[in-house]
């Protein structure tokens, strides 16, 4: 899954072209959880959106259930994703990195997952809910190093696979199963400060100085 990220994200390299327009004036964070107001990326610009998807539906903008994951496996199937899907409202999630959480003695150690020199970006699906905008994140059964640490993890696009779903929408399915982007991913241990959603700073996502012997997962 994904319950944390980053979006600080320094340079866009190859996506320049997709995503010349973000963050369009949006707030960033670095630590970013469920409900915070954040820029996403649509077939029509950068929009600020808020993370956990609000159906259409609901009578005020907010919904009691955890909204913030779709699982790809039956998101055209779930009541609060329907619409998003048979209406293509797709979107890219830009990120610096995401946090993960696992079990480690008697504390939950939080790591920071990334690609080295460069960033990731997510597929979400986005809802109107009057003049407002919510959004979900796409995921997919974890694979690689990710896996130990959950057994779910956001749906990562390449550059190609990323235009086509902004632009073509649903029927793109078969571009949204794990690709070798997770191959590259890297991880390290991250300070517990992270488990607190109104911690912020550039240095959540840095190593830890304790757990030295848990720089990689193997």
């Amino acid at each position: 899954m994904c319950g944390r990220f980053h979006n600080h994200v320094k340079d866009m390299h190859n996506w320049v072209d997709i995503l010349r327009d973000w963050p369009q004036g949006a707030e960033l964070g670095y630590n970013i959880s469920p409900t915070a107001m954040v820029p996403v990326v649509t077939n029509t610009g950068t929009i600020t959106a808020r993370w956990g998807l609000v159906p259409e539906w609901e009578k005020t903008f907010t919904t009691k259930y955890p909204t913030h994951n779709a699982r790809l496996e039956t998101v055209s199937e779930k009541p609060s994703f329907r619409s998003a899907w048979k209406n293509s409202r797709t979107a890219l999630v830009p990120v610096a990195g995401f946090y993960e959480w696992r079990k480690e003695g008697s504390i939950k150690q939080p790591y920071f997952i990334h690609k080295p020199e460069d960033l990731l970006v997510f597929a979400g699906l986005w809802e109107q809910w009057g003049d407002k905008v919510s959004f979900t994140i796409l995921t997919t059964p974890a694979q690689g190093k990710i896996a130990k640490l959950h057994h779910r993890m956001p749906v990562m696009l390449n550059q190609n696979d990323a235009r086509s779903w902004l632009e073509e929408g649903i029927g793109q399915e078969d571009k949204l199963q794990p690709s070798a982007i997770f191959e590259s991913l890297v991880n390290h241990p991250v300070s517990t400060q992270v488990n607190s959603s109104k911690a912020q700073g550039a240095e959540l996502a840095l190593r830890t100085t304790s757990n030295t012997d848990k720089d990689r997962l193997l």
